[in-house]
């Protein structure tokens, strides 16, 4: 079985509980599902994650990816995409 790591893409307010439903079926890095982490004490702050293969996130192999246009492209627009359907909703911190 492969490790996973997670992914975080931003932080954000999550006032109405809505962010979760919006995000759902949206694929993140890796076509992974996305999921929302609720911070403690936080009241409507959350962390917006996914599970990535550690293999590829590991820093000798994050050195060769930087370097495969491709694999670069892919991870980048995955990332905007989770950021702009969470744009869309409320503020987020990048």
């Amino acid at each position: 079985m492969t490790a996973k790591v997670s992914y975080a893409y931003a932080v954000a307010r999550d006032a109405d509980g809505s962010l979760e439903k919006a995000l759902s079926g949206l694929p993140g890095v890796a076509e992974a599902p996305l999921h929302l982490v609720r911070v403690e004490d936080g009241d409507d702050v959350v962390v917006a994650v996914s599970p990535v293969p550690e293999r590829d996130f590991q820093e000798a192999a994050l050195r060769a990816h930087l370097e495969d246009l491709d694999w670069l492209e892919s991870v980048a627009r995955a990332h905007h995409r989770v950021i702009e359907a969470l744009a869309a909703r409320t503020a987020v911190l990048p």
